[in-house]
């Protein structure tokens, strides 16, 4: 079996290692079955089931039903902490609320950006004085790095306002605030805590940098450049959970209110809604049902073995896979690299190098009969047969078929507009499968006639994290097929985020793969 998928550009991979074992999976699992949290040389963490390279003891880490018990905070919130107006005993009065703020915050200078300062420049830090300060970031903030650490997180996040003025009635008296708001847009946030209620900081950004806010005046703010975030269920807030961790130790958000367009006022209480996106790991693998073995292609044509619980044998292939882009190089290697095939230019030109890459070519030609070759994006070839399989992205897009002993054409069927990335041999069953960009499982048969879609993307878990929903498309995703698993992998910035592993007898999937990045 072979599958080839699109390449990126490489760049060089190093270990390093730290394990925790981890229980988790649906139902009743096995004390043996483990998953490996793993952090390599550059301080990227993956979870696995099979143990970290060059692997030693580690503290073990109770886990039940796969949430950690370890990092659990349990808080109450008052029961009449409702999200209603009714319901505040506010520092103001309802007049004052739509009367002009009394103090306003300066305004983010729109050009140029904010200048990172050195660690022996700390921003200063605010008095009790009837002007708030407004803190620029640092590379090394002083005061700021336990800020997440020392308090409950709390995200307020939109891409646009219904309002100038966008009101948080924020009522979360059991422990200090960290306030995070964000958004694409400008407002002018007024944050309104109830009685009790104790922010500790406001982290604010906003992509065009018109952002402003009204607090009570004992509470620092600071101005960054952070990503806005209208679901938890999305790369942005990855990206975003992430920059939080890095500059202000934030490893888990306590509360989340966002949305594509925020109301003028925005009830900012709990209870707050259970959701594994609000930490800094997000939602963990299990351990897989059952296993498959698959390879994926390098970006220079390698064979790399893996499976769907990680890298075969622990080995660490960061920045350095084919896959998470329409358009690059795609190869189909023969096993032994002794001969080789590949998609150049937009996809649309077929290479056939018989000593292997980087010996000499030869152009393969399309016979006029069949539909123009464009936006090929995926290869698989089943050597056995002598068969070189791949699907296009142009037009209605179409399955090829060429016989590579023969070196002749068998033809072409429609995709019927379908728009697929990467294409992989079934080798016990003979034919194929591919992932569309809706992430539909595509199953094809040996002479590629399309027999069977399945939609996945509401089964595969933490799938929404993997790109920005609404605004880009889901082009990271490849396949790997193995009798009755279906290995359904994400790549980004040429490094595997995450591997599905999905059963078609049963259809179900469970994601059986994580990196952290």
């Amino acid at each position: 079996m072979l599958t080839t998928f699109l390449t990126r550009g490489q760049k060089g991979c190093a270990w390093g290692l730290v394990f925790a074992l981890l229980g988790g999976g649906t139902g009743t699992v096995s004390a043996q079955a483990n998953v490996y949290r793993c952090v390599d040389a550059e301080g990227k963490v993956s979870y696995q089931a099979q143990a970290c390279a060059n692997a030693q003891a580690g503290q073990r880490m109770d886990v039940k039903g796969g949430t950690d018990t370890s990092t659990s905070r349990n808080k109450t919130v008052p029961p009449n902490s409702r999200g209603n107006s009714e319901a505040w005993n506010l520092p103001f009065s309802p007049s004052e609320l739509a009367q002009p703020a009394p103090r306003a915050m300066p305004a983010p200078s729109a050009s140029p950006a904010p200048t990172r300062g050195t660690p022996n420049q700390p921003p200063a830090m605010p008095t009790r004085a009837s002007q708030q300060r407004v803190l620029e970031p640092v590379s090394t903030p002083q005061g700021t790095a336990q800020w997440g650490a020392d308090a409950d997180v709390i995200i307020v996040s939109g891409y646009e306002f219904s309002a100038s003025v966008t009101k948080l009635h924020v009522n979360h008296p059991n422990a200090p605030v960290l306030l995070v708001l964000t958004s694409n847009g400008g407002t002018q946030w007024k944050v309104l805590p109830s009685p009790g209620t104790r922010i500790k900081a406001i982290v604010l950004a906003s992509n065009d940098r018109r952002a402003t806010v009204l607090a009570p005046p004992e509470v620092p703010v600071l101005n960054d450049e952070l990503p806005y975030a209208v679901e938890t269920a999305n790369v942005k807030f990855r990206e975003l959970i992430s920059k939080l961790n890095a500059r202000y130790g934030v490893n888990k958000v306590t509360g989340y209110r966002g949305g594509y367009r925020l109301p003028e006022l925005v009830p900012v209480s709990g209870p707050f809604t259970p959701d594994p996106n609000l930490s800094l790991e997000g939602l963990r693998p299990e351990v897989p049902r059952v296993r498959i073995s698959f390879d994926l292609m390098s970006t220079d044509g390698r064979r790399l073995p893996w499976t769907n619980t990680g890298p075969k044998e622990g080995k660490r292939y960061t920045g350095i896979i084919g896959g998470g882009t329409l358009g690059a190089v795609s190869f189909a290697v023969s096993e032994n690299g002794s001969e080789a095939y590949k998609l150049e230019g937009n996809g649309g030109t077929l290479v056939w190098m018989p000593q292997g890459l980087g010996g000499p070519s030869k152009k393969v030609d399309l016979p006029k009969e069949l539909p123009e070759l464009s936006w090929g994006s995926g290869m698989a070839w089943d050597s056995r047969k002598g068969v070189l399989a791949i699907v296009s992205f142009g037009g209605e897009g179409y399955f090829y078929r060429y016989d590579t002993r023969k070196q002749q054409w068998l033809g072409a069927r429609s995709l019927q507009n379908r728009d697929l990335y990467s294409l992989a041999l079934n080798a016990e069953t003979g034919g194929y499968v591919s992932i569309s960009a809706s992430a539909e499982l595509l199953i094809f048969s040996e002479r590629g006639e399309l027999e069977e879609v399945r939609p996945l993307a509401d089964l595969l878990p933490d799938l929404g994290s993997t790109y920005d929903r609404g605004n880009t498309r889901l082009e990271g995703l490849t396949v790997a097929a193995s009798g009755n698993t279906v290995a359904v992998v994400n790549v980004r910035n040429a490094s595997v985020t995450h591997i599905w592993t999905y059963e078609l007898g049963t259809r179900k999937a469970q994601l059986t793969y994580k990196m952290l990045e």
